[in-house]
């Protein structure tokens, strides 16, 4: 527990490479034989000045177990900020790796390897590093990511990313789950800036199962807590399992 509230103050305390508002507090879970295609929206509003303002994302995913250690996914990021089209971004292959469990150790861990193929002019290329850790607590569930990209090809500049974020729920009827959730983007690690100069939003979250046709949701609303980040970011995602 000392691990988990040390964890969660840092997060706070610390800093852009702005956290699209249709990311996630992941799991580190791989279920073999699970295929899952899951389609995420999100919306930002911030300074008249700032790209994140009135801004619109969206994604499609497509991911599947093929054991109970390895699942891939990939992943079609669409973008349409002010005063431009509504066009297509990038696409992320992703490596999802499971490699302990909560029967085992007490909290699942998984780590996942990355790379973001952008699309057209909007370069550089990326590749990342993730560290996903879910925690049982009771009727609580505590998540936790730590997420490094290095920027590959042209337009690329020197240093890592780096990211941290937080989710703690708690179950809510059964089938849903309700609490808060932190996304804290520390910026390059060769000159993190100053609290402001960084990216950190929090706010609350819900998701759970939809009572027809096996969907999935998640929505929620984070507001900006440092002067780099938007203002207001909100999010809903639909997934549905096979």
């Amino acid at each position: 527990m000392r691990f988990v509230l040390a964890f969660l103050v840092l997060a706070l305390m610390a800093g852009p490479a702005l956290a699209s508002t249709t990311s996630s507090v992941g799991s580190p879970k791989v279920k073999a034989g699970n295929t899952e295609v899951a389609l995420r929206t999100g919306f930002s509003m911030a300074d008249d000045e700032s790209s994140e303002d009135s801004r619109f994302r969206s994604r499609v995913h497509i991911d599947h177990g093929f054991n109970d250690t390895y699942a891939a996914k990939i992943v079609f990021s669409q973008d349409n900020r002010k005063g431009d089209n509504f066009e297509h971004d990038s696409i992320k292959f992703e490596n999802r790796f499971y490699f302990l469990r909560a029967d085992d150790v007490g909290f699942d861990a998984g780590i996942r390897l990355n790379y973001v193929q952008k699309d057209g002019d909007k370069k550089p290329h990326s590749v990342e590093l993730g560290f996903y850790e879910l925690i049982p607590l009771g009727a609580f569930e505590l998540r936790l990511n730590q997420i490094f990209s290095d920027a590959i090809g042209d337009e690329s500049e020197d240093g890592i990313e780096a990211e941290a974020r937080f989710q703690l729920t708690h179950s809510l009827y059964d089938a849903h789950r309700f609490g808060f959730e932190s996304f804290n983007d520390f910026g390059n690690m060769e000159d993190t800036g100053k609290f402001d100069e960084q990216s950190h939003t929090f706010g609350p979250v819900l998701k759970g199962d939809l009572p027809f046709g096996g969907l999935k949701y998640e929505t929620g609303y984070r507001a900006g807590i440092s002067e780099a980040a938007p203002d207001h970011s909100l999010k809903f995602f639909l997934s549905r399992s096979f």
